[in-house]
């Protein structure tokens, strides 16, 4: 098979009138009820036909990809503020996802449309999304030291490094400080005991918003990178 060395996009913007029905679907119902509308009809016949047409000027069509997406005309989109106070997890095509699928949908109140959208967000992506991190704590034994863990996104648990957590950590100490590495968010966890598993620490979601952009930046970074 040739090797691709154009890429090429084509899109096109139809304004639909849908029964009410329709509408009343969330948004990947949605986008599944035209998917299968338009049927191969249409999504396999653009690619055959192009494929014809660029055989002319001696062209080959080595690949493709098709992908729908659909919005809501009329409707109040759901602020990128809300979407990262509530979703700090999300990657920027996941929430503008959450963002359409939820326009029109929240309640008037503030508090409840993050709850609601909270709700949303980890129905939507429920896994745990890791960075490598460090924290700086008081030992039991009144000693400072800086231990290696993990730091997940989705619930903002700290999860001490296996190789660390025979170390106990002091009571009533407050606010631990964590540190991920190649990332300036000061952040700071809430010590409240230990398990078998180790030292129970835990970021606020809201600290996790209030960086969310360059959190999820290291993510994905470091999700390339182990994928190299």
């Amino acid at each position: 098979m040739s090797e691709a060395n154009l890429k090429l996009r084509i899109a096109f913007d139809f304004e639909l009138e849908a029964p009410e029905a329709l509408l009343a679907f969330d948004q990947a119902a949605l986008i599944d009820a035209l998917r299968t509308a338009l049927g191969a009809t249409v999504l396999q016949g653009m690619p055959t036909i192009s494929a014809k047409q660029f055989a002319k000027i001696k062209v080959a069509l080595v690949g493709h990809q098709c992908q729908l997406d659909v919005s809501r005309a009329g409707l109040e989109p759901v602020s990128r503020d809300l979407l990262a106070a509530a979703a700090p997890h999300l990657t920027d095509r996941e929430m503008d996802a959450l963002g359409k699928a939820m326009a029109g949908k929240l309640p008037e109140s503030p508090e409840e449309a993050r709850r609601l959208l909270r709700r949303k967000a980890l129905a939507l992506v429920n896994e745990l999304r890791t960075l490598d991190c460090t924290i700086t704590a008081k030992l039991s034994s009144g000693a400072e030291a800086e231990l290696s863990a993990s730091l997940d996104l989705t619930n903002g648990g700290v999860i001490v490094a296996e190789q660390d957590r025979r170390h106990r950590l002091q009571a009533g100490q407050g606010a631990v400080a964590v540190q991920v590495p190649g990332c300036n968010a000061r952040l700071s966890a809430a010590f409240s005991g230990h398990t078998i598993s180790g030292p129970v620490l835990g970021v606020d979601v809201a600290q996790l918003s209030a960086h969310r952009d360059a959190l999820i930046s290291a993510w994905q970074s470091a999700l390339q990178q182990s994928a190299r």
